[in-house]
Parts: C-alpha cells; sequence; structure tokens
C-alpha cells in the first residue's frame, strides 16, 4: 500500500503500535529504507534529538541546490558539490555514532545526496560537459530527499516555510533553465505492508509464553 509523505502520520494513528506484522519502507527517488518497524515510525515522528539544523545545511544555505544559472561553468560548481557530499559525510558519520534508531531512516537519504553530488562531479570533470544538463539532473536526484526534510514533523515552522520557498523556486528554475521536466520530478512517499504470518507467529509465542 502506497501512502503519500505526511499522510503517513494519520495513517499511524489508526494502526494498533502493539500489533505484529506491520513494516514500512521509504521511498525517495534513487534511495530506498526498508523494513522499517512501527516503534522506529513514531520515534521518527516525536524525534527531540532531530537537528533542526540539518534541512538548511543540506538545502537552504546550498545555492548549488536552488539558484538560477549562476554556475556559468564546471569550475565555478564542483567546489559547491564538493563540500555538500563532505557535509553529508560528516552528517553520516555523526548519525552513526549516535546509533538512535532513527538513524536507520536518515542516513541513507543524506548518503543519497551525498551520491547525486558525487555523479554530478564526475559528469562535470568531462570534457565539454554540459553544466546546466548536469546541474538539472543533480537537483532533480536529491529532490525528493531534500522534500523529506523539508516535511519533517520536527521542523522549525520557520525554517519549513523558507526551505518550502526556496524548493519552488527551485522547481521553476529546473523547468527554465536546466533543461528539466517536471514528470522527472519524484514525491517522496511511504510503502507499507502487512504480513499475516509473522504476526500470526508473534501471537502463538505470546500464548506458549503464557
Amino acid at each position: 500500500m502506497r501512502i503519500a509523505l505526511n499522510e503517513i502520520w494519520n495513517f499511524l494513528k489508526m494502526v494498533n503500535s502493539k500489533e505484529q506484522g506491520w513494516s514500512y519502507a521509504l521511498c525517495a527517488g534513487g534511495v530506498r529504507v526498508d523494513s522499517i518497524t512501527t516503534e522506529t515510525m513514531l520515534a521518527l515522528k516525536d524525534d527531540e534529538t532531530y537537528d533542526t539544523e540539518l534541512l538548511p545545511s543540506i538545502f537552504t544555505f546550498r545555492e548549488i541546490l536552488w539558484q538560477p544559472d549562476i554556475f556559468t561553468d564546471a569550475s565555478m560548481s564542483i567546489p559547491s558539490l564538493r563540500i555538500l557530499r563532505a557535509f553529508c559525510d560528516e552528517a553520516c558519520t555523526e548519525l552513526e555514532e549516535s546509533q538512535a534508531d532513527v538513524g536507520m531512516i536518515y542516513i541513507p537519504l543524506i548518503k543519497g545526496i551525498g551520491k547525486c553530488c558525487g555523479k554530478a562531479m564526475e559528469a562535470l570533470e568531462k570534457e565539454k560537459a554540459d553544466v546546466k544538463k548536469i546541474l538539472g539532473d543533480f537537483r532533480t536526484c536529491a529532490f525528493p530527499v531534500i522534500k523529506f526534510f523539508i516535511y519533517h514533523p520536527k521542523n522549525r515552522m520557520d525554517y519549513f516555510q523558507d526551505a518550502q520557498n526556496r524548493l519552488n523556486y527551485a522547481v521553476k528554475i529546473m523547468l527554465t533553465q536546466f533543461y528539466g521536466r517536471y514528470t522527472e520530478l519524484e514525491d517522496p512517499y511511504w510503502k507499507v505492508s502487512f504480513s499475516k504470518t509473522k504476526a500470526k507467529k508473534d501471537t502463538e509465542s505470546s500464548i506458549e509464553e503464557q
């Protein structure tokens, strides 16, 4: 069952959090995070340890992701991509060291942005690189992950509004200056599944223990 990004929280209100068998997967473009439990989903919604500076750090302050055509050649784009990729690597290291359950969701997503940076850098280093096309592909690649973090339930409202405005602007720039197509922009979503077999086994185990 496919559920839109923000509709998942209403869905969770209807689910018995103690009922075994539910499994969630986050699909954000080329990044997919599988085997997420109901407990981890609830922890994500109420994540008091969430770093509210993460959104501006990976998007709002990164002009390479939303500015218009000011990067006229590869030499102007590569440094910004390299810095963003380095930040993603550092952020993932910190999350891995924290060993928080929600880290299993954040880490693949942030690594996904880093991979988008790496792919763009490789393309820009080639001779006669089409900078606009490459940056358009880069922004399209990062779009689903960025949108996930924009709509994270623990964001500061002012950060959310600022990022949302910039994302809308970024989409306009992609379509008008970077050869992008609206149909190429993928919204992140949740895939929910329920395993009756697992639920039955857990119930039987509970009865045997009694």
